[in-house]
Formats: structure tokens, sequence, C-alpha cells
């Protein structure tokens, strides 16, 4: 009978140590986005969590995701960033440039992932390189400058009898160097262009009335997370104007732009995914190269064409990832 027992009690041994280990709560790791607005945090959970998901971190079940957003007040984002850190989320997704900044100075310690940092990380001294960042900050550098003279040159060559180019910045861009990227190209390539600058929409009416009266005959419209939200009531007014645009990311030609070239943003955002969980599973910030993005794509409206009485080149139409018809 001892034996017996003996043995009954060996095998309930791991018997309940399996059922303990079934029971043990699994970890629920806690990410914090600091976005300026709410269309980051709609592409973070459109792009984000489902590649986050893949990646074995599950929103319900051992991820949990709280978004701290400025809806276009920026200077709310430092006081945002100060609550975020309070909650100690284990990594921190910050979106465009007034939030990394915000939330550099609300910690060193936890670490941030740049989802993009649109100007240069070591420039701006969030990183001490690339290759090696140093701190607590790391992710995708998207550099507005030299995207912006791009587009200029795009929006120039598609239409070169349209000498009158204006660019629509936030008023934050002013002075900075996006700013003075876009007015050296058109320096360079010989473009009269006109600079205009607003804060958000209760500016953008009469800051089209001001680019129609100028006599601009196409716009780019720079980037930035508030165009980006506001896509089609630029496009709207843009049309309204009777001017071409070049927009910032592809899809804000879904929204109406003319042309839209950019980052490939489902590309960008899986790379800002792999960063959060790489850092989730404990991989220094300090240690992880700063990425730059390698797919661009362009996407032309035909439908906004046609409304403006204009024809797109052969040659663009070639080059475009989608044709929007």
């Amino acid at each position: 009978m001892r034996r017996r027992d003996l043995l009954l009690g060996a095998l309930a041994v791991p018997l309940l140590l399996t059922s303990l280990l079934a029971q043990t709560p699994e970890k629920v790791w806690r990410v914090g986005l600091l976005t300026p607005n709410q269309f980051g945090a709609r592409i973070f959970r459109q792009l984000n969590l489902p590649e986050l998901a893949r990646l074995g971190f599950v929103e319900g079940r051992n991820l949990s995701v709280q978004v701290f957003s400025a809806d276009d007040a920026y200077e709310r984002l430092p006081a945002l960033a100060v609550d975020l850190v309070a909650t100690k989320p284990d990594v921190i997704i910050a979106v465009a440039p007034t939030a990394i900044r915000a939330a550099r100075a609300a910690t060193s310690t936890i670490p941030i992932v740049m989802a993009y940092a649109g100007e240069d990380p070591v420039a701006a001294g969030w990183a001490h390189s690339y290759s090696r960042p140093g701190g607590n900050i790391t992710g995708v550098v998207l550099l507005n400058p030299e995207l912006e003279g791009k587009r200029l040159h795009l929006l120039h060559n598609t239409f070169p009898s349209r000498r009158r180019i204006a660019v629509l910045f936030h008023s934050r861009s002013r002075n900075t160097p996006t700013d003075r990227s876009v007015q050296a190209v058109a320096q360079k390539a010989g473009i009269a262009i006109q600079s205009f600058y607003t804060s958000g929409p209760d500016e953008y009416e009469a800051t089209f009335n001001a680019i129609r009266s100028s006599g601009a005959d196409a716009l780019q419209i720079a980037g930035g997370p508030i165009f980006a939200n506001d896509a089609a009531r630029l496009a709207e007014l843009a049309l309204k104007a009777g001017v071409p645009t070049i927009c910032e990311w592809p899809d804000m030609a879904r929204s109406g732009c003319l042309i839209g070239y950019g980052v490939d943003r489902a590309a960008l955002q899986r790379r800002v995914a792999d960063f959060v969980a790489r850092l989730l599973r404990g991989a220094p910030a300090s240690e992880m190269p700063i990425e730059d993005p390698t797919t661009f794509e362009l996407a032309v409206n035909l439908k906004t064409a046609k409304s403006l009485g204009i024809d797109v080149p052969n040659t663009l139409l070639a080059q475009a990832d989608e044709v929007i018809e």
C-alpha cells in the first residue's frame, strides 16, 4: 500500500505543477501611445496592433494599451507625457517630433519608440548615432526635409508650366529644417514658391482664400499629423481653389489629393511594432539601431484630376503604385 501510495503521489506532483502553472496569470505588458491627435491612435489600432498580435502581444490578453492624445492641441503634449510616464508603461510610442520631444523630457529610463521621427534624431540630440542610439530612444526615422524636397520636384516635373507653387505648412514648421529645405530646393530649381502657414482647421478657410488670391497654380501640402488627419477637408478646399495638390502620404490621394507620395505607411508601422516587441522581450533601446524607411509609394487620383480639368502625364501614371479612378 505504501509503495502504491508513493507511486500515486509521484504521479500527482507533475499534474499538480501543471495545474498550478496553468493558473499562473500571464504577464500583461503596458504600452503607452503619445500622439498629437486621434489620427495617430487610429493608425496604431489599424496597423500596429495586428502586427503586435502576430508577434505574440495581444491586446486584452498580455498587452494593455493606453492612448494619450493632444487632440491637435500640441501645447498639451508635455503634460500628457508626464501623465503617461506616471502610469509606468513598459514602452512608449511617440508619434512625430513634438510627441518625441515631450516623451524624452518626461523620462530618460522608459524605452521610447519613434513612430516616426520627422527630423534627424542625432542632430536633435535624441540619440548618439543611428547604429547605437545610446539612450532610451530608438525607432523609425522619416526625414521630412528630404521628402518635402522630393515632393516639390515631383509636383514641378508633373506640371512644369505651373510656376507659382504654394506650400502649406503647419505654423509650427516656420523656420524649421523642413521649411528651409523646401525653400532651398525651390531656389535651386528656379521655382517660385510662396509659403502659407496655418495652425489648424479654424484657419483653413482663410488660408485657402489667401492661396487662391496669391495666384498659385499648384499646392504642396507639407507633412504633419494634423494635415494627415484633415486630408479630406484640405483636398476639398484645394479643389475649390482650383489647384492640384501633392500630399505627404499615398493614402491622402484616396482622400482627394491629386498626388500622394511618401513612405509605405503599413510597412513603417510594422517596423514600429517590431521595435516594441523587441523592447518588451528585453532588448535595450540603447543598442537597437534606428531605421530609415525603405519602401515608398506613389498614388494618383484621376477623379480629382478630372474635377480640376487637368491631364495627368502618362509618365507619372506609369510610376504610380496606385491610380484612383
